[in-house]
């Protein structure tokens, strides 16, 4: 891949820079042979990017890499307004405003407008092969926990469609199954976490740990609890910092055929308390410390659930879990129209 001279690369470090015809060791230079990195496609700099063999000489890398045009809106959100930390919330808000304006305002220039979300009715139960065991200790640090599992999944790299939606608004592509919890996320507003479901071994208990307990995240850093922070676990490990950080060994894998997906609320300033402790702070515990929407799990559950059958392929392979024990009603407000 060759930037010409004249060309602005904007890369995956630090600030874009212009590419200038210069001298190298008395060889005049027009251009420059690009790292991955460099151009923004990754962040690899291990060196010069080999393309495959049947590349043709010429061709736009535009092109060649099928980078797509999006348009890309950014808003600013006060801590009271978490509903628009989605796509979905975006949408809502707006539907409402364009309507309201339409009732009052006779020369509003847009026509009423419909909300509605992807239609997740084709979810069916394929067979009931796995048992789960969920149980919660602490209902008023977790009200409300869904779940379901997959068998049969291929765990591979995602279709360019999503990785660039993910790419777009900051959000590095991983694996199929985590890159769709995170779409849904983003989409609408309910964090999700998939385990690779061997390690759950069909036992989940929420609850909160001694003390002083080792658990080593993600990012392979061994953290010791302060007994507050909410966990996921097993029957015999904490397998998940709920609704902040997965664990290192309980996570999606190359080798994973199965998973279990969680779709859970969790209260708010306990989430925020144990991310303020480790230091950590993600898009799940961003939303949830903010306060999610409990009658928001299943849909999120359900929609995450086909986009891994059509991308990663597999069988929904238990029943819908869902413990609920205090719903939630829709609030209601009392209005005077006369004033």
């Amino acid at each position: 891949l060759v930037a010409l001279s004249g060309a602005r690369l904007f890369p995956s470090f630090g600030e874009p820079f212009d590419i200038k015809n210069s001298k190298i060791r008395g060889q005049l230079s027009e251009g420059m042979i690009c790292a991955e990195d460099e151009v923004g496609l990754g962040d690899s700099h291990a060196g010069i990017m080999v393309l495959d063999p049947g590349a043709i000489p010429g061709t736009p890398a535009a092109e060649y890499f099928k980078v797509v045009r999006d348009v890309i809106f950014e808003i600013g959100l006060t801590p009271n307004r978490i509903d628009a930390a989605s796509h979905a919330g975006v949408a809502r808000d707006l539907a409402a405003v364009i309507n309201t304006r339409n009732a009052y305002e006779k020369n509003f220039p847009h026509r009423a407008v419909h909300f509605s979300m992807p239609d997740v009715n084709a979810f069916a139960v394929d067979q009931k092969s796995v048992l789960l065991d969920i149980s919660i200790e602490d209902y008023s640090a977790c009200g409300r926990y869904s779940s379901v599992c997959l068998t049969d999944v291929k765990i591979n790299e995602s279709p360019d469609w999503l990785k660039n939606y993910l790419t777009a608004v900051g959000v590095k592509p991983i694996n199929n199954i985590v890159d769709i919890t995170n779409f849904v996320m983003l989409e609408t507003g309910q964090p999700l976490h998939a385990f690779d479901a061997r390690k759950v071994d069909g036992k989940i208990v929420v609850k909160k740990l001694p003390k002083e307990t080792p658990f080593t995240t993600l990012d392979g850093t061994e953290r010791k609890l302060n007994g507050e922070e909410l966990m996921i676990c097993n029957n015999r490990e904490p397998m998940c910092m709920a609704g902040i950080f997965g664990g290192l060994h309980s996570g999606i894998t190359s080798a994973t055929t199965s998973i279990v997906l969680e779709s859970a609320w969790f209260q708010p300033s306990g989430i925020r308390k144990a991310a303020k402790f480790h230091g950590l702070k993600t898009e799940s515990s961003f939303r949830f410390e903010r306060g999610t929407d409990p009658n928001g799990t299943l849909y999120a559950l359900k929609r995450a659930a086909l986009m891994i059958k059509e991308v990663a392929g597999g069988k929904i392979s238990s029943e819908l879990y869902d413990i609920y024990p205090s719903v939630v009603e829709p609030q209601k407000i009392k209005i005077n129209f006369d004033k």
